[in-house]
């Protein structure tokens, strides 16, 4: 059974985990795109920054910092594909490590939007 969950099971994660980093990317750029739109729109800052604050909550971000011209986005990414892939070499002791460094040890990946910059959008 092991075999047989290795074969199938840790190739599939591998794809799916450089795919889900692939797409993150692509989300990056549409990200940046719509703040660029909204910026551009011609709407008071307050208005703006509202707008962005809006299209981060609906994508299950939490904003941790706010100011007037920047804010702190951060979302805690559960990767499907790291969790296939722990599960393929360790079967369950790697679904609960997973889960253990999930809940305890992962940090959120956090987003600077600064709408005063040319860069609106950077990852920290």
């Amino acid at each position: 059974m092991t075999t047989v969950i290795m074969i199938f099971i840790l190739p599939i994660g591998i794809v799916i985990y450089f795919w889900d980093k692939k797409n993150y990317r692509e989300a990056l750029e549409l990200f940046e795109s719509y703040i660029l739109k909204v910026k551009s729109s011609g709407l008071s800052e307050d208005e703006m920054i509202k707008k962005i604050e809006m299209m981060f909550y609906k994508n299950d971000y939490q904003i941790s910092r706010h100011a007037k011209e920047h804010f702190i986005a951060e979302k805690k990414h559960f990767n499907i594909g790291t969790l296939l892939i722990m599960f393929g070499l360790m079967n369950v002791i790697g679904l609960a490590l997973y889960l253990i460094f999930y809940s305890f040890i992962l940090k959120p990946r956090r987003l600077l939007i600064n709408v005063k910059s040319e860069h609106v959008l950077r990852a920290l």
